[in-house]
């Protein structure tokens, strides 16, 4: 069976058993998922099957990692008799079985150390359990589990299972992500401003958010609705970070400088539609993800066409879009429009697009 179908037919299993266990670090954890996984094609689901889970190439799903995400307060520890006792790995290894011969990885996420006898029974930032190093421990690991799942301890197999250090804290742990999306932003445009981070990271975050609380109907088989439901695609991902990026707003003096704009009249037109765009960008980025796909599709048209000057640029793009009603009449208004295509321009020719 194929790991669409699994998913699928596993839906009303999964929506009977899972717990609202409502702990925001899980979305935390999910955006480093994002940063970690993001060249790749995959979809990240919330609170189904695991607390995160990530479907590899989900058009046509052929792998899956499973994530079980725990918490403590810092000056705390687990107790390795505690994790065993409540069955953290039994229930893992229960989930991933389900999906045998599509497993990646199935991992527990830990944000505090696991001790046994005053050592930490797991030494590295992601320890796998088939370490020759930690065999003692993890024996009494797959006793338990060969005892849960009523097979021989032999047959129990944990080479894709793995404990994970997490640094992330029980408090602060939105920020400190909100930081490393901050800096992996920075390795793809230098000159990031703040605002543009914070709107991008704030979009993505709530997007988790809402697919964490959402509930299917139990007898959903649909898999793209339990995808739409429960997960968000990357390429959805990388629209937004595209989109964010390729809109960052340089100066009204560059823009002006560069598009031979002199009219006093024509600028106090252009800055109140700036201010506009720099208010509807930073409250809800999203509506302009298909608006600048267009856009900077034309604009590259435009200059492969053989227009290589900005100013002859905005006007054959902006001409296209209005003639053939090609974006919603929103951002139809003439200078809200070419001051977007200005920006856009802007981008394509000193920063290139963002993929």
């Amino acid at each position: 069976m194929s790991l669409e179908k699994i998913i699928s037919a596993s839906h009303k299993e999964i929506a009977g058993s899972r717990t609202k266990n409502r702990l925001t670090v899980q979305i935390s954890y999910a955006m480093q998922l994002i940063m970690d996984f993001y060249s790749t094609e995959f979809l990240v689901m919330m609170d189904y099957i695991e607390d995160v889970s990530i479907i590899c190439n989900p058009t046509n799903p052929s792998e899956i990692h499973l994530y079980q995400v725990k918490t403590k307060s810092p000056d705390k520890q687990y107790s390795f008799t505690t994790i065993i006792k409540d069955k953290w790995y039994q229930e893992l290894y229960n989930n991933a079985k389900k999906y045998q011969g599509f497993i990646r990885s199935a991992a527990v996420v830990c944000n505090t150390d696991v001790v046994h006898n005053n050592k930490n029974v797991f030494p590295n930032a992601k320890t796998r359990l088939d370490e020759k190093s930690i065999q003692k421990n993890i024996k009494k690991i797959q006793e338990a589990i060969a005892k849960d799942q009523k097979i021989k301890e032999e047959e129990v197999d944990l080479s894709k299972f793995y404990f994970i250090r997490s640094s992330l804290s029980t408090k602060g742990h939105k920020e400190e992500v909100e930081h490393e999306f901050e800096d992996f932003l920075l390795t793809k445009d230098p000159e990031l401003q703040v605002a543009t981070v914070k709107s991008i990271y704030n979009l993505l975050y709530d997007g988790l958010d809402e697919k964490f609380n959402n509930e299917i109907d139990e007898n959903c088989t649909d898999l793209k609705e339990i995808f739409n439901q429960k997960g968000i695609n990357s390429r959805d991902i990388k629209d937004v970070i595209s989109c964010g990026l390729a809109i960052q707003i340089p100066t009204l003096d560059k823009l002006f400088s560069d598009f031979n704009i002199t009219s006093v009249l024509e600028r106090k037109k252009y800055a109140m539609q700036y201010r506009q765009i720099k208010m509807d960008m930073y409250s809800d980025m999203m509506v302009f993800v298909e608006t600048k796909k267009i856009v900077l599709k034309l604009i590259e048209e435009v200059n492969q066409s053989g227009i290589d000057d900005m100013p002859e640029i905005l006007l054959s793009v902006h001409e296209q879009v209005t003639k053939n009603n090609l974006i919603s009449a929103v951002y139809a208004e003439e200078y809200y429009l070419k001051i977007l295509i200005m920006i856009l321009i802007y981008r394509y020719c000193y920063g290139g697009e963002i993929k």
